[in-house]
């Protein structure tokens, strides 16, 4: 995984991190630094010729990156030439550890407990990539419980909200911002009521994590 923040023409920088797997798809994660948080994953395919890598994703233009020494990579521009001058450092994308299941797994809790409830989530790894999923509250008026499957991609866990029930849309993302903490929400704000009224009763399922 290499992760970087690249120029926004209206906002403080992109923070992405893309995965380049063995068998040529590519997943790319893209956060804007000043929206709600959210972060989007895509999906695509990617080849190398030389030094240069090319990336294709659905219904986005195509980019080139460069390998550079050092576990490296620089984003080219269309012509798939480095970008120069004072900028030109915004495009670089530096490879970063990806958390590991021992780190992962495990049990994480809201800071409600002061409330008289408590909100507990579960994480559990069948392998490197697909993790149990389990949120539930304790204490609360009327509570629920949220079990499924998600997969670990640039250090954030994707579950398709339909796949679990399907009155509901939308992708829930649960990013790690450290190894002990995480945060839930819907990767589209346009989504982000399926998580608000999962549970009925004010209890939403979106929010900060810690680990104990």
């Amino acid at each position: 995984m290499y992760s970087g923040t690249t120029p926004c023409a209206d906002c403080p920088g992109i923070y992405t991190h893309i995965t380049f797997k063995n068998d040529g798809t590519v997943a790319k994660s893209t956060m804007y630094l000043d929206s709600d948080d959210t972060s989007l994953n895509e999906y695509g395919t990617w080849t190398k010729n030389n030094d240069i890598i090319e990336v294709k994703i659905e219904n986005s233009s195509n980019e080139y990156y460069a390998v550079k020494p050092n576990n490296t990579l620089v984003m080219l521009n269309k012509d798939k030439k480095e970008v120069t001058g004072e900028l030109s450092k915004n495009y670089i994308f530096e490879k970063t550890a990806v958390y590991t299941t021992a780190e992962l797994n495990g049990i994480y809790h809201t800071e409600q407990s002061g409330k008289g409830y408590n909100q507990i989530l579960e994480l559990k790894a069948d392998n490197d990539s697909i993790y149990n999923v389990k949120v539930s509250f304790t204490g609360a008026p009327k509570g629920c419980t949220f079990e499924g499957k998600g997969q670990l991609i640039n250090n954030q866990i994707d579950l398709e909200l339909n796949k679990i029930n399907k009155d509901l849309k939308g992708t829930m993302t649960i990013l790690f911002k450290d190894k002990t903490s995480a945060e839930i929400f819907t990767s589209k704000f346009d989504d982000r009521l399926a998580l608000n009224f999962f549970c009925g009763g004010g209890g939403s399922l979106a929010g900060e994590y810690w680990k104990k």
